[in-house]
């Protein structure tokens, strides 16, 4: 264990399994004290995992952690997710917006709306209204840092017959999963300049194609070696976490800044 978020108190959202979790476990490692917070409090086979193992694995390494049962999609859960971390710890340092929706029906014209309003209230109503809740105590003590965990599917792709289009394929996920994660994209470039003033970063991670539990599941027997990796974005998290303004109000490639500052 180190000490370089020594004192510091971070939520990570989706802290279960897969990214969130190991942002979790990272920045327990770095002396953070943790509240992990994620809707699973018993992992199943499909879904493996939980907050409470999660919060377990952080102290067993020797940090401090507290597993709290939260919904994203519903407010009261995110004002009570706050309102448990202050009475606990009486500050909030770091927001990690992880938690979010993946998948959906990749054939527009067969989709339903029900699907865009899902997406849209767990990709980016979620951050937009933790990070607010949560950007009003940071306000109050003079500093903090948002990161929300964003996606390469955010960028546009290439129009249809142009050189750089992909093919067409419809196993991936939905368009209303990119169209949330670029909307999160111009959410924390909006705000960066107003919440800077505030001493507040705020900053996106693309975590680039990550191989969590879920997707070992279903990719078993093919060739995942260039696949990123949990901890990669939870490296580049932690050392973030350390010194975020300069980094304020961009989208941050994982891998690229563990590359260049050999995480």
């Amino acid at each position: 264990m180190s000490e370089e978020l020594e004192g510091k108190v971070a939520i990570v959202t989706g802290g279960s399994r897969g990214i969130g979790k190991a942002i979790a476990l990272q920045l327990g490692h770095d002396g953070a004290v943790v509240v992990v917070g994620a809707r699973t409090e018993e992992g199943t086979e499909d879904k493996p995992g939980s907050i409470g193992e999660t919060a377990t694995a952080i102290e067993e390494s020797g940090g401090k952690a507290l597993p709290v049962k939260v919904d994203v999609t519903v407010d009261s859960d995110l004002e009570a997710l706050v309102e448990k971390t202050m009475s606990e710890f009486g500050r909030i340092d770091i927001l990690v917006n992880n938690a979010g929706a993946l998948g959906g029906q990749p054939k527009f014209l067969e989709s339903e709306p029900d699907e865009l309003d899902f997406f849209y209230r767990t990709n980016l109503r979620a951050p937009y209204v933790l990070a607010k809740i949560v950007g009003v105590n940071m306000a109050e003590q003079g500093h903090g840092v948002i990161f929300n965990i964003s996606s390469g599917l955010a960028r546009l792709p290439d129009p249809p017959g142009s050189p750089g289009a992909a093919q067409p394929r419809f196993g991936g996920p939905s368009t209303v999963y990119g169209m949330t994660k670029a909307a999160l994209n111009r959410f924390a470039a909006g705000v960066a300049a107003e919440l800077q003033e505030k001493n507040i970063a705020i900053i996106n991670i693309n975590p680039g194609f990550t191989l969590t539990e879920r997707l070992a599941r279903i990719m078993q027997g093919a060739d995942t070696s260039r696949m990123e990796r949990p901890e990669t974005t939870a490296k580049a998290v932690a050392f973030l976490a350390r010194d975020p303004m300069p980094y304020t109000g961009q989208m941050i490639t994982a891998r690229e800044l563990a590359d260049e500052k050999n995480l």
